[in-house]
């Protein structure tokens, strides 16, 4: 059985939770990277995305707060890790609470825009996830200044003196469950706007999967919080769930197609090809159809008829450019004779 509370498994405990977080933050830094040239081609003008009512511009702007408000609380994380004077401890683990929980209430404000464009603003959605988000965003700001730190000359470091743990349990589960409400709202908005449509398809084309990223990656340290195995413990979790969340909110507005983007694009269902005139159905009927999954609601379709015309169908008419009468005369056999008459009368 694990002492959890022993001073040896703190002290391993943080070091997991230093090597943690170097390697989310490298991690992070890469997507980052990978992910730049929507953000290149947002500055430049080039991306033309719009969901209706603003709703793209709207989740642009917390995609670039949740993105880079996560890079300087990893990077402010790190550097309380190698404190080598006295500092002004407080500020610093203020700042890393302030940018870290402004990325995740960014990351879950941007899921939510997603959703209520799926559902197509609809009031009846819109404001009841709306009060949800204000609700969170009254919680998590709250929860930014409940860390109390100072510096400890003996080790040299930043020393965390009190917290919350109760409170900070509780923006843990507010979290977790304001992510699984959008997930649900977001699949019930799927199911309603895709006909037919598989459950892979929902996971991986209409960006399913990021949300259950996001709610499963907040609901571990939402257990780890009510555990309460040891101080560390409590937080070891915070980092890779932040990450994780930012990653997959950012990715519903970076590499998924804009929904509705086909709403104003007419697309054909089918194209039919009629048979020539005098020809029996079963014989010379061709039909060309677009096999497709029938996940939007039904389209009118464009039917094209053609004719296949030969020459057996038409008949020699009298004013036919071929007629009897305009063939030239054939030359009887004295006709033909008589440039033979008149070489020899000339050769005389």
């Amino acid at each position: 059985m694990v002492d959890w509370s022993s001073s040896e498994q703190v002290t391993k405990d943080e070091g997991v939770y230093v090597n943690l977080v170097f390697a989310f933050f490298g991690l992070y830094v890469w997507e980052v990277f990978q992910t730049s040239d929507f953000e290149w081609a947002v500055i430049q003008r080039r991306r033309k995305l719009r969901w209706h009512w603003g709703t793209f511009s709207c989740a642009r702007i917390f995609l670039f707060i949740c993105r880079y408000c996560l890079v300087c609380s990893l990077a402010a994380l790190m550097a309380s890790f190698t404190v080598m004077k006295q500092i002004n401890c407080q500020a610093l683990y203020t700042f890393i609470s302030w940018s870290g929980n402004m990325s995740i209430l960014c990351a879950s404000t941007t899921l939510l825009f997603r959703t209520i464009a799926v559902w197509e603003r609809k009031l009846t959605v819109t404001i009841p996830l709306g009060f949800l988000c204000l609700a969170l965003w009254a919680l998590l700001w709250r929860g930014m200044f409940i860390i109390s730190a100072e510096y400890d000359a003996t080790s040299t470091a930043c020393v965390v003196t009190s917290m919350r743990r109760l409170f900070l349990s509780i923006t843990f589960w507010a979290t977790m469950v304001f992510n699984l409400v959008l997930t649900i709202v977001h699949v019930l908005g799927l199911m309603q706007r895709d006909y037919g449509a598989t459950f892979w398809q929902m996971l991986f084309e209409d960006g399913l999967i990021f949300y259950m990223v996001a709610f499963s990656c907040n609901a571990l340290p939402a257990i780890l919080s009510v555990l309460n195995l040891n101080a560390v413990m409590n937080i070891i979790a915070t980092v890779p769930a932040a990450v994780l969340t930012t990653m997959a909110a950012c990715r519903t507005v970076t590499r998924l197609s804009e929904v509705g983007e086909e709403d104003d694009l007419y697309v054909h269902s089918a194209t039919q090809l009629t048979p020539p005139r005098g020809i029996p159905a079963t014989q010379g009927a061709l039909r060309l159809q677009t096999i497709k999954h029938n996940r939007f609601p039904p389209r009118p379709e464009v039917h094209v008829t053609t004719d296949h015309i030969v020459m057996e169908d038409f008949d020699t008419s009298p004013g036919s450019a071929y007629a009897q009468h305009d063939k030239p005369r054939e030359l009887t056999p004295d006709e033909r004779s008589e440039p033979d008459r008149d070489a020899a009368y000339n050769a005389v």
